[in-house]
């Protein structure tokens, strides 16, 4: 396994993600209850405009992968499946567990059964984790997969539109109470940048078919679903990165801080390991 004690290989995805529908990425917490003219603000940056965040997308695009996973690997554990990260007794990990795990360790290295219990440790976090955490993270585990916050896109004015919405009594199916809500219209685009880190192929896959779904409409972003809002496509998609074991690769980027251009039909290859190991399993 390659997770973060080397620097086996890197991948760099960008895009333009463009808005197909409106999309609203509402403002929550703190920023939710600062002073704004309408009921439910978009999320904006500091420059006031508006921008997705990108622990956003990687929740959406992990939990559009879990259901595919679970549909092939339906037990989660041991490099399969998708734990459920919703409800702790369901995780592959449980927060119990870890702190058996941590004393097990800890014995061993006193006892000199092991010769470095930290080590002991990571690789029984690494073998017990499923298929999922593994790739996107988990509470024991780095995720591997970061997804920068997306600006806007240059060309992209930042224009907020403002709606109208009411909420119906469901008894007596009667407006219950009226607000308002922004969104950024359709046609917004947002500069997408995903760095995958000592990914394996499978792995990659993974991400790779999360952005398929997501370029194909059918992972939906921020709040409103159910109104239709939401919907995104990827342009401009490029893909660049330096392969495990590739030495000369390895010195460009070293070097000259370059990375080696990857086809698409590269891509798909990462998603036909991905397909042969869920087959196989």
């Amino acid at each position: 396994m390659a997770t973060w004690e080397t620097f086996a290989s890197r991948f760099i995805i960008q895009a333009r993600l463009e808005a197909a529908t409106a999309l609203r990425v509402g403002a929550g917490g703190e920023e939710a209850a600062q002073p704004s003219s309408s009921d439910l603000p978009v999320l904006v940056a500091p420059d006031d405009r508006p921008f997705i965040p990108g622990a956003s997308l990687r929740g959406v695009v992990r939990s559009q992968m879990e259901r595919i996973v679970r549909t092939l690997e339906p037990v989660a554990g041991h490099g399969r499946g998708a734990c459920n990260p919703v409800v702790e007794s369901e995780w592959c990990i449980t927060s119990g567990q870890m702190t058996e795990l941590r004393g097990d360790a800890r014995r061993l290295e006193r006892e000199h059964q092991v010769e470095s219990g930290d080590r002991w440790l990571a690789d029984q976090v690494w073998d017990r984790s499923c298929r999922v955490c593994r790739t996107f993270g988990s509470p024991w585990l780095a995720s591997r997969v970061r997804i920068a916050d997306l600006p806007l896109s240059n060309g992209s004015d930042g224009r907020i539109e403002r709606r109208d919405g009411v909420s119906i009594h469901r008894e007596k199916e009667t407006v219950q109470n009226k607000y308002d809500f922004e969104t950024v219209p359709a046609g917004t685009a947002f500069d997408l940048r995903i760095t995958l880190e000592n990914l394996a192929p499978a792995e990659r896959g993974l991400v790779w078919l999360g952005l398929r779904e997501l370029g194909d409409g059918h992972i939906l972003l921020g709040g409103f679903k159910g109104r239709g809002l939401g919907r995104a496509s990827l342009a401009d998609l490029k893909i660049s990165g330096l392969e495990e074991g590739d030495r000369q690769a390895l010195k460009r980027y070293i070097l000259h801080r370059t990375l080696t251009d990857v086809p698409v039909e590269e891509a798909d290859r990462w998603l036909e390991k991905l397909w042969d190991e869920l087959e196989a399993n």
